[in-house]
């Protein structure tokens, strides 16, 4: 990881609605290598360290078709966009029938200058790997059917329709899925079982990895050994060896410095960085903070410190709701204190404008929305703030709050050596808290004005006293602070 910064910093943007609308405002149709200038600024002046550029890959029809057929799908796109046409409908963008750039994207040559752009502004570029299926049109059900799993024909009448795909040759094959949802029944699950499929896989993730400098691989606990097996050891087989530390040793020989992603859940985090994850998603600190449980919350910042620094950080992705929808009146502390944990932190597009209204994936246009100024206003505090050397490297330090509101507070110190300290205090609560601390962080200062304050809130300041080796801070209901100790050594007289 010596190209990338301890704790980076990520934009995540889906690239076919991306491309579609600077399309539209420009007047006629771009590619990602057209991708305007301005745009390209605004991520460097966010001091976005890289880019997640979801969808790029070639997708099929067949996930449009049953997208169009879908009232459910058909009600969210009414909800979302009400004057939305078939025009507007594209594939789900992990129904992947071809690892190869998206030709209305501009292929690889668009994607290559793409990428070259980013780097000249010191912007590393994320692609996703969807290892767990692939869309029905991909070539191997043609060339290598062995790679997916086969339902006999007396199990048929056991199973959902929509968890198997007949085949142009009459061969029934399940689509894929986890075992808490519904099939993706635009989808074709890959069998883990078959170690000539482990094997391509990696050769793909290895022409994957000549594009981008890191990627996102989608839920990747599915290729566990253990998780494969309970799900389809009776259809395809056993998994008898893992497959992700292969596949990350044998990617990091040829590219030491290509970082791996996992989209992962169900507590599989820790044996996912054992098997060489650089970064693993963060869902139980976003659904902590989402149902306010602050004891919870304080044990899990307080858990392996080598465990916390490999996870990612977020309050919104293309899964989820809004944050201004789901956290509500939490939107802005949920993300101060996400924001300046360890960790990689992730920013969704539209995040920073506080939309609300959700993208449907099967969607390229979206409904415009004016942005939360007040929201924009605290991003643009924040973001300033959260490129210090104590937050894109430092430790982070658990503090021991007293007063009244030790139990509903959450606050933490980070600290990179004598380049910075910044100390975050979050307060998720209806009613304002008073917490009082010890520190030293200030003891140096000449002067207030040697303190930066960020507070979610602009109006009245933050209410708090310095006092020796230690701060008093009050805390308004749903305030988060970041407080920075700005301090120069003092010169000698001569």
């Amino acid at each position: 990881m010596s190209n990338w910064i301890p704790f980076s910093r990520v934009y995540q943007l889906d690239a076919r609605v991306a491309v579609a609308e600077h399309s539209r405002r420009i007047g006629r149709r771009i590619t990602l290598a057209e991708v305007p200038e301005e745009e390209l600024e605004k991520w460097s002046s966010c001091h976005f360290d890289a880019v997640w550029l979801m969808g790029v890959w070639q997708t099929g029809e067949h996930s449009r078709t049953l997208a169009l057929n879908n009232p459910r799908l058909i009600g969210e796109w009414a909800s979302a966009l009400p004057n939305w046409t078939p025009a507007d409908v594209i594939s789900s963008p992990f129904s992947i029938s071809q690892y190869s750039v998206a030709q209305a994207l501009g292929g690889e040559v668009a994607l290559a200058e793409f990428r070259k752009r980013l780097a000249g502004r010191g912007i590393k570029l994320i692609l996703d790997f969807v290892p767990n299926h692939t869309a029905p049109e991909h070539e191997w059900v043609k060339t290598n059917r062995e790679f997916y799993i086969a339902i006999p024909k007396d199990r048929l009448q056991q199973m959902d329709k929509a968890a198997y795909f007949r085949t142009e040759d009459g061969e029934q094959l399940a689509c894929g899925r986890d075992p808490n949802s519904p099939p993706w029944s635009d989808t074709l699950q890959l069998n883990f079982a078959n170690a000539d499929l482990r094997r391509t896989l990696i050769e793909v993730l290895c022409q994957i990895a000549c594009q981008c400098d890191a990627v996102r691989c989608d839920m990747a606990m599915l290729m566990l050994k253990d998780v494969f097996n309970g799900i389809w050891a009776k259809l395809a087989g056993k998994m008898r060896a893992e497959f992700w530390d292969v596949a990350i040793a044998e990617v990091k020989a040829i590219a030491p410095d290509f970082l791996f992603l996992a989209e992962a859940y169900w507590g599989t985090e820790w044996h996912l960085q054992q098997l060489g994850f650089d970064f693993i998603y963060d869902k139980p600190l976003y659904d902590m903070i989402l149902r306010q449980e602050i004891a919870a919350t304080k044990r899990h910042l307080g858990a392996n410190r080598d465990f916390a620094r490999k996870l990612v950080r977020f309050t919104e992705n293309h899964d989820e709701m809004r944050a201004a929808t789901a956290f509500g009146a939490n939107k802005k502390a949920a993300s101060l204190l996400t924001l300046t944990l360890t960790g990689l932190r992730l920013i969704h597009e539209g995040q920073l404008e506080g939309l609300r209204l959700k993208q449907p994936l099967y969607l390229a246009r979206r409904l415009e929305e004016e942005p939360d100024c007040d929201v924009r206003a605290f991003y643009e505090r924040l973001l300033r703030v959260i490129n210090d050397p104590a937050i894109t490297r430092g430790d982070l330090h658990e503090i021991e709050l007293k007063g009244e509101g030790a139990s509903a507070v959450i606050a933490f110190e980070r600290r990179c050596g004598d380049e910075g300290r910044i100390i975050t205090a979050v307060n998720l609560s209806e009613r304002g808290e008073e917490i009082i601390f010890s520190t030293d962080a200030f003891e140096q200062l000449r002067s207030y004005q040697g303190m930066e304050i960020i507070s979610t809130e602009l109006t009245p300041s933050p209410q708090f006293d310095l006092w020796p080796r230690g701060i008093t801070l009050r805390l308004r209901p749903h305030e988060g602070l970041v407080l920075v100790a700005r301090w120069t050594p003092e010169i000698p007289d001569r």
